[in-house]
């Protein structure tokens, strides 16, 4: 079942993760979706005969304050985001063929989750248009006891499906990758 973990502590015996993940650089679309339509209506609104004023000021104060802080928010959880794939056991031992996912991620309402590959039953990477274009995507994954987890905005979905999915000793994971 998840678990709740320090955020610095690596799984007991484990010399690195086998694949690791952060923020797609996709996460400062919204951002920049918003500045370039707001920028248009502010220009629509200066260019229109009669100049529409109360347009204009509202296009040039969510220029000037909404983008900066989804800009910001969005690097927040750049920096924030990290997945790892960890061996359970030490090299070398049966534990070691079992992997476990460790999460950390959130600035409002921070989340430390580790999950072993054994709890999954099912992994699948689901990608936005912008993300189909440019690469990443994000993680969903389906418990055993039917509770979903989904990892948005994630650089290697790729990577950490596969780390999780090839492990021998957990037969019921079916991994979905589209």
């Amino acid at each position: 079942m998840n678990r709740p973990s320090a955020p610095d502590l690596p799984p007991s015996g484990a010399s690195g993760p086998l694949a690791s993940a952060g923020a797609h650089w996709t996460i400062y679309f919204p951002a920049l979706v918003v500045a370039l339509v707001w920028l248009a209506v502010f220009a629509w609104a200066a260019l229109h005969e009669p100049p529409l004023a109360g347009l204009r000021a509202l296009a040039l104060a969510v220029v000037a304050l909404g983008t900066p802080v989804l800009a910001f928010a969005a690097a927040l959880r750049a920096r924030l985001l990290s997945v790892e794939i960890w061996p359970r056991g030490r090299e070398g031992t049966q534990a070691a063929a079992e992997r476990e996912l460790v999460l950390r991620d959130g600035f409002a309402r921070p989340r430390s989750l580790r999950v072993g590959a054994r709890e999954i039953a099912s992994i699948r990477i689901r990608r936005s248009l912008p993300q189909r274009l440019f690469g990443g995507g994000a993680l969903e994954i389906k418990m055993l006891s039917g509770e979903r987890v989904l990892i948005a905005d994630l650089d290697r979905p790729d990577a950490l499906a596969h780390a999780l999915a090839v492990t021998p000793a957990h037969a019921p994971v079916s991994a979905k990758l589209r």
